[in-house]
Parts: C-alpha cells; sequence; structure tokens
C-alpha cells in the first residue's frame, strides 16, 4: 500500500518537473517576471539644483534695465515733470493727474556702455521728450537715434556713466519650457520681475508687427513692461518684451501669453539702427496671402502646391517692373520653395537693395521665371 502511494506521488512529481523543463525552454520570460509591467520607470536620478533665490543671478540683469517715460504732447504739467530730478520717482509714486496723462510708461534695456538703449518702438512713437530711469536712482532725457515700426523696435541714448550693459547669449538655443524672468516697469510700479517659461518659438501670423517671430511666455508681461528683458537662468537676454494677450479687448486681465522678440532679430536691427539711423531691406513691392493646398492623387500617394498669391503689385515696384501680376502664384524664390512663407518674406528683405532676385511664379497654369532688381522697402510709419 505504502509503495503504491508513494509510486503514485512520483508519477506526479514527474510530470511537474518535465511540465517546468518545457516552460523553461518555451516561455523563460513566465518564470523570470511575476506579472507585466505597464509603465516604464526613469532612472533614478540627482534632484536639479534649484537655488532658494535668484537675487544673486538677477542683480547684473536689472542693472542694464531701465524704466522709459515718453511724452507726445506738451502741457505745462507735463513739462515740469520731465524737467524735474526726482521725476522717475514721481511718476512711480502715482502722483500723475489728469494734465499728465499723456506720459506714456515703458521700460527698456541698456545695450552698449555709450548709452544706446533698446525699446520697443511703440513705447516712444511720436515722443516729443523721452525720459529715463536707472535701477541705481539715476535720471536722464533721452535722444531718438532711430526706430524701425516693422519690428517694433527702436533706440535711443543717454548721456551718462558706468552703465551696466545686458549680456546676451553667444548662441541662442533657447528651448520650450528654459525658465525665464521678465524684468520691467509694469504699471509705473518701478522695476519688478516676474518668472515663467517659454511655453513657445517662432509665434508669427498675429498681426502685431510686419516681421514677426515671437517667443511665447507665460512670465507676466503688463503694460509698462514693453522693451523691458527677457532673460534666462544664465542671466543672459533672450528677448525683448513686447505685447500681451488679454482676454478680451476690455479687460485687464492677462491670459498668461505674453510676447518678445528674440534676441537675434532684436540685435540685427540694433545693429542697423545705431550704424545707419534705419534698418535697410530689399523690397519687392507686392501683397500677398499664403497659400497652400494638399490633394491625393491616390491613397499612397500626395502632392502639395504651396506658395505666396500676389493679392496686388505696387506700381512701378520690382515687381512690376519684372511683369508680376495679381493672382500670379509664386512658388520659388531663387530655385528654394516657398514653404514657410515667413522665411520666404525675411529670405527677399534680407538681400540688398539692387540684389538679383530670380522669381518662378505660375500664371494661367503655365509655370514662368523672371528676374527682379530689388529696391529699398519704404520705411513703415
Amino acid at each position: 500500500m505504502t509503495r503504491s502511494f508513494i509510486k503514485y506521488l512520483l508519477r506526479f512529481a514527474l510530470a511537474g518537473i518535465v511540465l517546468a523543463i518545457a516552460l523553461m525552454f518555451a516561455a523563460p520570460q513566465w518564470l523570470s517576471q511575476k506579472s507585466m509591467t505597464l509603465w516604464s520607470h526613469s532612472t533614478p536620478q540627482a534632484p536639479i539644483n534649484n537655488p532658494q533665490s535668484y537675487a544673486d543671478l538677477l542683480k547684473g540683469s536689472m542693472d542694464s534695465v531701465v524704466r522709459i517715460y515718453s511724452q507726445s504732447a506738451t502741457p505745462a504739467a507735463s513739462i515740469a515733470l520731465l524737467q524735474d530730478p526726482h521725476y522717475a520717482s514721481l511718476l512711480e509714486g502715482q502722483l500723475i493727474n489728469a494734465s499728465t496723462n499723456n506720459v506714456h510708461l515703458g521700460s527698456g534695456v541698456i545695450a552698449s556702455s555709450e548709452g544706446h538703449i533698446l525699446t520697443n518702438n511703440h513705447v516712444i512713437e511720436n515722443a516729443e521728450r523721452i525720459q529715463v530711469g536707472l535701477a541705481d536712482g539715476r535720471s536722464a532725457p533721452a535722444l531718438l537715434v532711430g526706430t524701425d515700426a516693422a519690428t517694433d523696435l527702436a533706440v535711443i541714448k543717454i548721456e551718462l556713466n558706468n552703465l551696466t550693459p545686458a549680456t546676451v547669449p553667444a548662441n541662442l538655443d533657447s528651448r520650450v519650457g528654459d525658465i525665464v524672468f521678465a524684468i520691467g516697469n509694469p504699471h509705473g510700479l518701478g522695476q519688478s520681475v516676474s518668472m515663467g517659461i517659454i511655453s513657445g518659438k517662432e509665434r508669427n501670423r498675429l498681426g502685431l508687427n510686419t516681421f514677426e517671430s515671437f517667443i511665447q511666455t507665460d512670465a507676466a508681461i503688463n503694460a509698462g513692461n514693453s522693451g523691458g528683458a527677457l532673460i534666462n537662468t544664465k542671466g543672459e537676454l533672450v528677448g525683448i518684451n513686447t505685447a500681451h494677450f488679454y482676454s478680451s479687448p476690455t479687460s485687464a486681465r492677462s491670459q498668461g501669453i505674453g510676447l518678445a522678440i528674440p534676441i537675434n532679430i532684436a540685435s540685427d536691427v540694433l545693429h542697423s539702427l545705431v550704424s545707419q539711423g534705419q534698418v535697410i531691406r530689399g523690397w519687392l513691392g507686392i501683397d500677398f496671402n499664403v497659400f497652400k493646398r494638399q490633394y491625393s492623387q491616390n491613397a499612397f500617394a500626395s502632392k502639395q502646391d504651396s506658395g505666396i498669391m500676389l493679392s496686388g503689385v505696387y506700381a512701378s515696384s520690382p515687381a512690376d517692373i519684372a511683369g508680376l501680376k495679381p493672382g500670379d502664384l509664386i512658388t520659388h524664390f531663387d530655385g528654394n520653395l516657398i514653404e514657410d512663407w515667413n522665411e520666404s518674406l525675411s529670405y527677399v528683405t534680407d538681400l540688398t537693395p539692387g540684389s538679383e532676385l530670380s522669381i518662378t511664379y505660375r500664371r494661367s497654369g503655365t509655370n514662368k521665371t523672371v528676374t527682379a532688381i530689388l529696391g529699398t522697402r519704404p520705411t513703415a510709419k
């Protein structure tokens, strides 16, 4: 009886061993993994070095940002304020009455030790007098060097010593998610700093400027911040704060969407205004609409048509002289396919007036190529 029972157990044990061996060869992962893992887990890393204060980092950058007060008319009360050495502090103390409502607030960034200051054109537009207040308490009148309405930038100049120019990055490699700080003079309260991240890049077709490639940030940008600095965590100037969105035209509540002009664009305009007093751009003389159409020949093949459809051609312009007409679809500049209208516009305007531009266009289903001699883009007023 005992031997029979033992033989009975051995048969089951042997069967179990055979099954285990079979599983080892057929599905070894079943034995090495207790359960399926639905989510992958990152390798533990050292925590990000997040300082408790950015005060030391911001000190130098704040010294390079100024407050700007501009006046578009000259009532006696406004003149008195502009001539007062304590003008900036009076304004920041909100001692402005109805007789001085023509005084506009803004910000600027010191660009050189000689006193050049970069700001927005709309901050000083049509100004008869401009006063600048520095972070160290000094104040001085400013003279206009030049404006560029197409990018909403301007340069003014003050005559003061011991200025702190902003530091710009050698390579502009800002990324979405980078921490940034907006420094300026919101609502005339005095120099203030807000913190956020870069929320987006290359924002255009917003109808704000002729040339647009904005940095989007959620760092608070309010009235008075225009022309101020957007800096990174290295203390480098990455943009000039320019605009913000409101929830509605009648509401002052910000939507956390601020816009800044990238420093590479701002630097090009700065150097042109300082050296030439204006920004000289190539000009073709066209008005256009963006044209982009996609259609499929079959389920697996597609063909794309893109370009800029001319809605108007200025009389006696380079485009008119070259024979272009409204309704023409320009598809190539110098043999380069027009896929991004903003880049194509920049390509033309970056050329020197007098340069030859090869233009391929389509009219009534026929492709043609002509050469235009670029003129000088008229200065926007």
